[in-house]
C-alpha cells in the first residue's frame, strides 16, 4: 500500500467509519489503478469482516415501471419498450409481509425500490406506513 493509502486505511473501530479523510488521502484513492483500489478495499474488508460470510439482502420493487425519467440504463422508464409492466404502489401490509418473509428466508437487509421521479403527496402516507411498520418490527438479521 502506498503511504497515503496506508494512512487512510489505518485500523479503526469498524462500527465507526472515518469521517476525517484529508484531501490528499482522497486524491490518492482517485489516482489508484482500479484493480489496485479493489485489492486494497478487499484487504481492508477482510481485516474487519469474515471473508467467508456474505450479507444476504432482498429487494422488493414497491412500485414498478412507468417512471417519467429518461434513464437509458433503466428498465423502469416509460420512455423505452422493456416489457416491464407498470404497477401501482404496493400497500403497506403486503410490503411488511414481504419483509417478514425475507427475514424468515435469511435476509439480513430488506430494500424497497420504487420507479418514480419523486414521491407524490398522495403516496406519502402509504410510504410512511411501510417505513413505520417495518421500523417497529425487529430488524432482519
Amino acid at each position: 500500500m502506498n503511504a497515503p493509502i496506508a494512512q487512510g486505511f489505518r485500523p479503526v473501530d469498524p462500527a465507526e467509519p472515518r469521517h476525517d479523510w484529508t484531501l490528499p488521502e482522497v486524491e490518492a484513492l482517485f489516482e489508484l489503478p482500479f484493480m489496485e483500489l479493489v485489492f486494497q478495499a478487499a484487504a481492508v474488508h477482510r481485516a474487519w469482516f469474515d471473508p467467508s460470510e456474505v450479507q444476504l439482502s432482498q429487494l422488493l420493487s414497491v412500485k414498478t415501471g412507468g417512471c417519467a425519467e429518461n434513464c437509458g440504463y433503466c428498465s423502469q422508464s416509460q420512455h423505452f419498450e422493456t416489457g416491464v409492466k407498470a404497477s401501482k404502489l404496493m400497500d403497506a401490509a403486503s410490503v411488511i409481509a414481504a419483509a417478514m418473509d425475507a427475514k424468515a428466508g435469511g435476509a439480513q437487509r430488506f430494500c424497497m425500490g420504487a420507479a418514480w421521479r419523486d414521491l407524490k403527496d398522495r403516496d406519502v402516507p402509504k410510504v410512511a406506513a411501510m417505513i413505520a411498520a417495518r421500523a417497529s418490527t425487529s430488524r432482519p438479521g
